[in-house]
């Protein structure tokens, strides 16, 4: 009922924002990457490896992570994959958010696949 106040007052879920190089060693220990763009978007370049969950599907689908697995979000710049993974926290999942998204990643040097759509 108060959700709404806490989103406002900031007193929501409080989610860890990690650099692409903390991501890369979570994922090397077993972490799961969830990509939260859309579809069109992840036909432009995705992260090897990371799995396709939409924002606006999370709410339906998110029972369908694993529990027993640190799970990180990203999208393109890091503000979607937030909202995501508040949600996912409030739901009691080990939750982290890639600070920079795909950008990041990318200008880390990592590797990113590009996709047959081309911008």
């Amino acid at each position: 009922m108060w959700d709404w106040l806490k989103k406002l007052l900031g007193l929501g879920a409080r989610v860890p924002r990690i650099s692409p190089k903390e991501a890369q060693e979570k994922l090397k220990q077993g972490a799961v990457l969830i990509d939260v763009r859309t579809p069109l978007e992840r036909k432009l370049s995705k992260i090897p490896g990371s799995q396709g969950l939409p924002l606006a599907e999370l709410a339906k689908r998110w029972e369908s992570l694993p529990k027993d697995k640190p799970i990180i979000c990203q999208c393109e710049s890091g503000s979607r994959s937030q909202q995501a993974a508040e949600f996912l926290a409030e739901k009691g999942l080990e939750v982290y958010n890639l600070a920079g998204g795909i950008s990041a990643w990318q200008a880390a040097g990592l590797p990113v696949k590009k996709g047959d759509i081309q911008r």
